[in-house]
Order: structure tokens, then C-alpha cells, then sequence
């Protein structure tokens, strides 16, 4: 059969402009970026806040027999999934206490103060300004609830020995909002501490 006049110089010509300009190359997948707790922690700090659930079901069995009522008194504040959404912490101070989960036992502290710092770029401060086993150190946003990265201080009020100095006085845990007003800060450790924040002007105001 025979090429009609034309057709076939112009089927080349336009073969030879593809040659010469090859198809733009497909858009890069977008990289997620780290948050900014990940950058920081230590690897094996970060697998104790993955495994936080298992270790706290595990300490809350422990304790089922000679503390059981204690736990089973306020679900939101002791079980690990309660945490809410909208998470975010306003500065500034609280009325706080702790429990802790040891094994086959459970106790409260006496009431202290807390003491929650404006932002830093993306964290907040936290400081536990009264009573004895002093955490302090920043908290960074990972969605609807904050990782803690600090470390036991010297003094209370105290902030000044940051996460990742001294191994030894290390502390990693989270924050969650778990109520109206109303937040934990779980350390994760053998034993697991779990801190009840309050607002100081809330509970002044009569709402505990």
C-alpha cells in the first residue's frame, strides 16, 4: 500500500522531537518529617514508649489483688486507653498527685504542686515544684497527646539537668488529657508513676 505523500516525514519528524525531549519525571513521594521527640530520644527510650501499653496492663494486673479497688476506682486517670482528644496543656500551675504501680502494690502521694511553662517552638515545659522525685524536662506534641523527655532533678522547681545527660536520672513518658480540666503524665519505668494534673485556679474554684 503506498504512503500517501507527506505522512511519513512527518511521523518522523515527530518521533524525533520525543527523542529529544523525554517525559518530566514523575513527582517524589513527600517524606514525612519526624516529630520532633523522635530527633531527641534515645533508641531504646523510644521502644520504652512504644511498649508503655503492655508494660501498664501488666503493672495493673500485678497490683489486682492488693490494690485492686484503689485502680478500679478511677478507670480514666489508671487504664491506658482513656486518653482524649485535644489533648493540649495550658500553662501554668497544678495541683498534682502520683500513684504508683508497683509490683503486687499500689500508692499515693500526697498532693504537690506541677508547674506547666509557655511554648518553646513546639514544646512546653514541665516542672514538678514541690515534694520529692523531682521530674522536669519538655513536652513535645505527637497528636492528641505530648511525649516527656526530662530528667529527675536536683531541687525542686528545678529544670536545669535536661534529658539525656545523666542516663541514670533519665525520664521518658506521655501526657494525655483524660477529662474536662483534667490530664495525666505517665512515666514509664519499673514501677510505672502516673501523675493527675489539675489546674491550681480550677481546683480553687471548687471543681476538683
Amino acid at each position: 500500500m503506498r504512503l500517501i505523500d507527506g505522512v511519513l516525514p512527518a511521523m518522523l519528524l515527530a518521533l524525533s522531537g520525543c527523542a529529544g525531549h523525554p517525559p518530566p519525571p514523575a513527582p517524589a513521594a513527600a517524606v514525612e518529617k519526624p516529630t520532633a521527640w523522635r530527633m531527641t530520644i534515645l533508641p531504646d527510650d523510644a521502644a520504652r514508649i512504644e511498649s508503655l501499653p503492655a508494660r501498664w496492663t501488666a503493672a495493673r494486673a500485678s497490683v489486682a489483688q492488693r490494690g485492686g479497688a484503689i485502680v478500679a476506682g478511677d478507670d480514666d486517670l489508671l487504664k491506658p486507653d482513656k486518653g482524649l482528644a485535644h489533648g493540649a496543656l495550658p500553662p501554668g500551675s497544678y495541683r498534682c498527685r502520683s500513684l504508683t504501680l508497683a509490683r503486687g502494690a499500689v500508692q499515693w502521694s500526697r498532693s504537690f504542686f506541677c508547674y506547666v511553662g509557655g511554648e518553646a517552638g513546639e514544646r512546653v515545659s514541665f516542672t514538678k515544684q514541690t515534694g520529692t522525685a523531682l521530674p522536669g524536662g519538655w513536652l513535645y506534641p505527637d497528636g492528641d497527646r505530648y511525649v516527656f523527655l526530662g530528667a529527675r532533678q536536683r531541687r525542686p522547681g528545678d529544670g536545669s539537668l535536661g534529658y539525656g545527660i545523666d542516663r541514670a536520672r533519665d525520664l521518658v513518658g506521655v501526657v494525655e488529657r483524660i477529662g474536662a480540666f483534667r490530664w495525666r503524665l505517665v512515666l514509664v519505668g519499673d514501677p510505672i508513676d502516673i501523675y493527675e494534673l489539675v489546674p491550681a485556679e480550677r481546683q480553687g474554684a471548687g471543681a476538683g
